[in-house]
């Protein structure tokens, strides 16, 4: 612990202050500390009494220095969520020689919280007892207020408030490679705001910014819980759309459409019609993963904007001759050449303790370095595959690389999907039968991940497969879960170790009563059979926070790192 002398002032109390090596007064130091602004304190730890050698008003917004004359009156003033920070960064400086910096929120007279950093150094005893605390308070919530923006705009449209184009990306590839695993169709929807450049031009920007927020406004009231809205561009908005069919995505484009076009829109230039036009495609489907279903659904756009305003056309509705580009039939071929020249490769997630956010296994997932070098999510090509290509070499290719990634990483344990077709597959079975062999300290550290809706076509099947994996000694997971509603008597007849909550009901939790009382129900059930649940698709705090009051053991997601090839163990 950093240590300060205790050396008495002119009234006879103990102050902090560095060793003695001179006469300068210490009320001459002090006079320049509090110019600076800062807010400077000493606070008794055995009486509990704190002294404000300054005033706490400018900082704090906190007028009278009486109403914070103990550590209990100071921490009654500390965001709920910042508090158990703040103590355990208090103990840990007292139990070791760390030193005492820490960032949080108190709460002024006006009852607004504001960003402070606290440092502080303490006297002790000669046998080594803290017995008093001399620090200061800074303000930094202008700091924090600029880091928050930055944080947000990486994410969020700055005007309407919804993903933006990146991020919508990547939600949806989440979404085709769920999709691909659960055997279910889900649809992505383009909607363009008709003629906004005329509006810009004619009415001004501000009334083209009223009417893009107004048109947004309308979108979030028609979606359903599980939806993703975005905005891509100056005048589009995307939506994915889960567990819809062809003739679901077209009704719902038609419920937007109708709500747009309905009443007027208020802005600064009075109130103006609009109208908008939409494209979309389900996935997955024969196509190159999320830039593919991106492409399909904006053709048609093109094509609903072709036929006039307030319009609406699915991509299998244009006519091939006018698509904008052909579609890519070769995604077959080009897996084959990839397995062929070992360019299926594994990309790396953690899987984080709910507890403490620290890794505990990690998933691997299927990925193709396509011929340029890049890296190809499963959910570009595997549905292609499943329907006319290799999926048992690919699978047999993700155990190869699961059981190599094993032996070199001996403190590792690591999960990886098994295809429908792989329960059935005496190669990849006997593969991992030999690899096994004499091994358990391996076996116990593979967690083999089979989808809810593969589980159920075939639940007698499935469940002699789960046993056949289980005498391995390895652990069986059952992905998705929830996406096809197993029942109590299902996971007991499955005997699985682990179950995976279905992201789709995790996304957006904190505003989602539907999914928050689904989700309070799967894990309920899942420790009512004793079984580990990990919820997956966690993307903030506030679901992490939501998901570790409930129940869940393990978290996973883009809050805790996304998939890569190089993972700090793998170097």
């Amino acid at each position: 612990m950093a240590r300060i002398v205790a050396v008495p002032d002119r009234a006879g109390d103990v102050r902090a202050a560095p060793e003695p090596h001179d006469e300068a007064p210490l009320a001459d130091l002090l006079g320049v500390l509090i110019a600076s602004g800062d807010l400077f304190y000493e606070w008794h730890l055995g009486a509990d009494r704190i002294e404000w050698l300054s005033d706490p008003a400018g900082v704090l917004a906190v007028t009278a220095p009486e109403s914070m004359a103990s550590g209990d009156d100071f921490l009654r003033r500390i965001h709920p969520e910042d508090l158990p920070r703040r103590m355990i960064a208090l103990s840990r400086y007292f139990d070791s020689d760390d030193s005492f910096d820490c960032e949080f929120r108190v709460r002024g007279d006006d009852g607004v919280f504001r960003w402070v950093q606290e440092r502080a150094v303490a006297a002790v005893t000669p046998i080594g007892r803290p017995e008093r605390l001399t620090g200061v308070l800074r303000d930094i919530d202008e700091r924090k207020r600029a880091e928050h923006q930055v944080r947000f705009l990486r994410n969020y449209d700055a005007l309407t408030g919804h993903y933006n184009r990146l991020r919508l990306r990547e939600a949806l590839e989440q979404a085709i490679e769920s999709h691909m695993r659960r055997g279910v169709q889900g649809g992505f929807l383009v909607i363009g705001i008709d003629k906004l450049n005329v509006a810009a031009e004619v009415y001004g920007e501000d009334s083209a910014d009223a009417v893009v927020v107004a048109t947004a406004q309308r979108i979030e009231g028609c979606l359903r819980g599980g939806d993703i809205v975005g905005r891509v561009g100056f005048d589009r908005f995307a939506v994915v759309l889960p567990n819809c069919t062809d003739d679901q995505v077209a009704a719902v484009a038609d419920r937007f459409l109708s709500a747009v076009r309905k009443s007027p829109v208020a802005t600064p230039a009075g109130p103006l019609h609009v109208t908008v036009s939409a494209g979309a495609t389900v996935f997955p489907s024969a196509v190159d993963g999320a830039r593919e279903v991106v492409r399909q659904a904006e053709n048609a756009l093109h094509n609903a904007r072709r036929l006039g305003c307030d319009c609406y056309s699915g991509f299998r509705d244009i006519p091939a001759r006018t698509l904008k580009f052909p579609p890519n039939l070769s995604v077959a071929d080009q897996v084959k050449r990839a397995l062929r020249d070992d360019r299926i490769v594994l990309a790396y997630q953690p899987v984080v303790g709910a507890a403490d956010g620290r890794p505990v296994f990690w998933e691997g997932l299927a990925r193709m370095i396509d011929e340029d070098g890049n890296l190809v999510p499963a959910g570009a090509y595997v549905p292609i595959v499943e329907q006319m290509g290799p999926m048992r070499l690919i699978d047999r290719r993700v155990l190869d690389l699961g059981l190599a990634a094993l032996e070199r990483h001996p403190g590792v344990t690591l999960s990886i999907n098994v295809s429908g077709l792989t329960a059935v597959d005496p190669v990849w079975l006997r593969r991992l039968t030999e690899a096994l062999a004499g091994r358990p300290d391996m076996a116990a550290r593979l967690v083999l991940e089979i989808t809810e809706t593969v589980a159920l076509d075939d639940i007698d099947e499935s469940s002699r497969f789960v046993r056949t994996l289980a005498q391995l000694g390895c652990r069986v997971a059952l992905d998705d879960f929830g996406a096809g509603f197993t029942s109590f008597r299902h996971l007991r007849v499955l005997n699985v170790a682990m179950v995976k909550i279905d992201g789709s009901f995790v996304r957006g939790l904190a505003g989602n009563a539907d999914n928050m009382l689904f989700v309070r129900t799967l894990l309920q059930l899942a420790k009512g059979m004793g079984l580990t649940a990990v919820a997956e698709w966690v993307e903030s705090e506030a679901e992490a926070e939501i998901l570790r009051s409930e129940g869940a053991d393990f978290l996973q997601g883009f809050h805790y790192g996304r998939p890569t090839r190089a993972p700090h163990w793998h170097r």
